[in-house]
């Protein structure tokens, strides 16, 4: 944390970004820590390639392009000497748990790109304003484990991102107790959302986001927009929201929509937006690609696919 408290400073003084060498068994390593540490849904969506000015191009490349780009660039490794320490959680992943992984054919590559797509970053790097617009996370980890100070430090750092102000010391302490209760919990002041269940990282959403307002919908164009994009629905559905009390049949069974999107890890401000499609009446589709592209719809049993 004082290392990339640092590092930031410097990024934010020459208007650049931070680049580490993570690849994906460095994101194979980090899920099993945070499964082990109880880390939800989110805990697989870890290390993307660009996120909060940290950028990792590792990630893009497979075990033997990355070691024929590190002979050709003759670029020199420095081993940590904790890296061979017993000590810690993370050594004792990579040298007893993950050869095991691997040996039994786990692919870090194919496992990193199912949960992160196209990776296609939430944030710019150049010094343009932030889209209001961005959605941030913090690790729950850091939350839970860091003292008061840090945990201001990175929150604070995330609002200014945002374009909005610190958080005062009252809000930050109620906010910090409820992550101490280890429960789920919503927050706000006049700016920001701060939405957190019970094993996911922390949520901040701008009250001013897109996600935070209605959908619009051409019924001649068929179209729907929300959170700035764009689907175009089948003529015989109708889109609407809050999926509360509606249920969908997955499975030959009839499940609550609200329910299924709790699973997920919807922060609830957002599943109160997030539009829904029915077909006489009963729902179809949930939209869950407009909020995020990385997931799938959940599509009735009857709903044909696109």
């Amino acid at each position: 944390m004082l290392r990339f408290r640092d590092l930031e400073k410097i990024s934010e003084k020459i208007g650049g970004y931070i680049t580490t060498g993570h690849h994906t068994e460095d994101y194979l390593e980090t899920v099993l820590l945070q499964l082990i540490r109880g880390g939800g849904w989110n805990s697989l969506r870890t290390l993307g390639v660009l996120e909060n000015k940290r950028f990792r191009p590792l990630l893009l490349f497979g075990e033997q392009d990355r070691k024929t780009a590190l002979a050709k660039a003759d670029w020199p490794v420095f081993e940590d000497e904790s890296n061979h320490s017993s000590r810690y959680l993370r050594n004792r992943i990579r040298s007893e748990l993950l050869p095991v992984l691997l040996k039994e054919g786990a692919d870090p590559d194919k496992i990193f790109h199912n949960f992160h797509d196209s990776d296609t970053p939430r944030i710019g790097i150049t010094n343009r304003k932030i889209n209001e617009d961005e959605i941030r996370t913090v690790s729950r980890q850091i939350l839970e484990e860091e003292p008061g100070s840090i945990c201001k430090q990175i929150l604070d750092l995330h609002m200014k991102s945002l374009g909005l102000h610190p958080l005062n010391s009252q809000f930050l302490s109620d906010l910090l107790h409820n992550i101490d209760r280890k429960v789920s919990f919503s927050l706000e002041n006049k700016e920001v959302w701060f939405w957190k269940s019970v094993s996911s990282d922390l949520y901040i959403l701008p009250k001013t986001a897109s996600y935070l307002k209605p959908f619009s919908y051409n019924s001649e164009s068929f179209f729907l927009k929300w959170n700035g994009k764009t689907k175009k629905i089948p003529k015989n559905c109708e889109p609407s929201n809050d999926g509360e009390g509606e249920k969908i049949l997955l499975g030959g069974i009839h499940r609550d929509v609200s329910e299924i999107l709790r699973e997920k890890e919807i922060p609830v401000q957002v599943r109160k937006m997030l539009p829904i499609l029915k077909r006489e009446g009963k729902t179809v589709l949930v939209c869950l690609r407009m909020w995020d592209s990385r997931l799938d719809d959940i599509r009735s049993d009857d709903f044909p696919q696109d």
